[in-house]
């Protein structure tokens, strides 16, 4: 879905918005130009419920739909499942909105139409059903609900409230200041409420933002109720379609983990995170980052640094910043466990109760860098080059020490014990530590493996140890000669210790990577 444009009508007039839409408009005739960012990733389904409006008015329709022109109420005339069509108020990826009387009930209603080119693509067609379906299943006072649906020959359409309100984004460009944090702190609960319900009947939004909450009118005429809209993208959490095989959202409020490419699974937390976004922009009016496209996206959010809301407002209590940056981890398993444990957190930060968030250490930055950055692959290859670094310093070694002290007796005795060692031991231990640091520049997921050679090499670097503060040697070459047996074992032991910790942390990573995808 991609981002609306900004509306260009004041937000002080009297607004009409229509939810649902991928492009909410005030209720007048002017009308956004978009390009869909929508991905369409399930099978064809069956028919929706049967037609109830005469082939001609729908084959009107359809050409009215398919037009450029912006199509007025005087333009369009025509009936839809016993609603009649008064005009176009939202224009998106999967579907045309209008303005429409119910006029059995004697009430105005939203009605979203397919567009001519989802009704040509079955899959496509499928996915606006699931749109439909996936908002009928959720009943939340926070969620906009569903009233019929149906289809027409190629009409398929489906119906909703029409209510009065502004969107968040528009409403908070009005203020004349950015929101306190009690004010911030209480919207952020109503809407977390509503997301964590999707969440609980199993649905992911995937594109929650300023312009999909929409700030309805109360009877007193205040815009303080909360109300989240636009399915369009959402997605069950055992689907294929909550993948980054095809990146989808708004750029601006995606998580990281959404603009990443890859069969990598989407959850809830990736909802947590767009949640993060939207408070920092109520209590900064500026959001975290701020790409203009996915390509900027992409590089943004795995590069660039977030600034705490208390560098645009020093005046915000630590507390609500701790909160903030929480819901803004790059790492999904370092965010709130749910929309449920933002709302309580944010309810102890109004109660003045200490919260739960902490702000990011530095083990949660190792962790990340070791995750998501380029420090797996500096590890890897520093492993390579320890083992080849090693092996190289203990065949010079051995051969200084063999030219030096040839006429030794005895040495010559050693030599084939030693060629055995290199053979058998030395080359085949480096080679598998190489083979380790491959794997972790690969990216592999298996840490078991990772692992063994870790403590493989935290025990080859004890026993190295061992001939610093000991009489006798592992090797005869290396007997009664102080000096040498120093210079080699000082610099191998330490190595394999860095190389087992190297390892160590592959491995954890390995084992974070394989989790991630089951």
């Amino acid at each position: 879905m991609v981002a609306a444009k900004r509306n260009e009508v004041s937000p002080s007039l009297d607004a009409t918005f229509l939810v649902f839409s991928s492009v909410q408009t005030l209720g007048m005739e002017k009308k956004t130009d978009l390009t869909s960012d929508d991905q369409l990733t399930r099978d064809d389904t069956g028919a929706d419920s049967e037609a109830t409006v005469s082939a001609g008015e729908s084959s009107f329709l359809l050409n009215a739909i398919d037009a450029p022109q912006i199509w007025s109420a005087r333009q369009i005339q025509g009936h839809v499942g016993g609603y009649e069509l008064v005009k176009e108020i939202g224009r998106g990826g999967f579907g045309i909105v209008y303005l429409a009387h119910d006029q059995k009930l004697k009430r105005d209603v939203a009605i979203k139409i397919a567009r001519p080119e989802v009704v040509s693509d079955k899959v496509a067609v499928r996915r606006f059903q699931d749109e439909a379906q996936s908002a009928a299943r959720l009943d939340h006072p926070g969620i906009i609900s569903i009233y019929d649906c149906g289809v027409q020959d190629d009409l398929h359409y489906y119906v909703m409230p029409y209510l009065t309100g502004q969107h968040l984004g528009d409403w908070l460009a009005g203020l004349s200041a950015p929101m306190s944090e009690l004010q911030a702190a209480e919207l952020m609960i109503q809407i977390a409420g509503a997301v964590q319900y999707g969440h609980e009947s199993g649905i992911i939004h995937r594109d929650l933002k300023p312009q999909n909450i929409l700030m309805q009118q109360t009877t007193s005429g205040e815009l303080r109720k909360p109300v989240v809209l636009d399915f369009g993208l959402c997605a069950h959490t055992d689907s294929t379609v909550a993948t980054t095989t095809r990146i989808a959202g708004t750029p601006r409020y995606i998580a990281p983990e959404q603009a990443m490419f890859g069969d990598r699974q989407i959850t809830p937390k990736s909802d947590i995170y767009s949640l993060g976004v939207m408070l920092y922009q109520m209590l900064t009016g500026t959001t975290p980052l701020a790409p203009e496209n996915f390509a900027e996206a992409v590089l943004m959010l795995h590069h660039a640094s977030i600034d705490g809301p208390q560098k645009h407002r020093p005046e915000l209590s630590d507390a609500m910043q701790a909160i903030c940056l929480k819901c803004l981890r790059r790492d999904p398993d370092l965010r709130y466990e749910s929309a449920s444990a933002l709302a309580a957190d944010l309810q102890r930060l109004i109660e003045g109760e200490p919260i739960e968030a902490k702000s990011p250490g530095l083990m949660e930055r190792f962790g990340y860098e070791l995750y998501h950055g380029s420090l797996a692959k500096v590890f890897g290859w520093s492993v390579i080059g320890i083992n080849f670094f090693i092996w190289a310093w203990a065949a010079i070694g051995a051969l200084l020490v063999w030219q030096r002290h040839f006429d030794v007796p005895g040495l010559a005795e050693s030599l084939p014990e030693f060629i055995f060692f290199v053979l058998v031991v030395v080359m085949p231990f480096h080679l598998l530590g190489s083979h380790a640091g491959y794997m972790m520049i690969r990216n592999t997921r298996n840490y078991r493996w990772l692992a063994f050679m870790s403590a493989v090499s935290l025990v080859w670097s004890v026993i190295q140890a061992t001939n610093l503060f000991s009489n006798g040697t592992t090797l005869k070459l290396y007997e009664g000669r102080v000096v040498a047996t120093t210079l080699v074992f000082l610099v191998i032991a330490p190595a394999f210790l860095a190389q087992s910790c190297m390892l160590a942390a592959g491995a954890w990573t390995a084992w974070r990577r394989s989790r991630a995808s089951v």
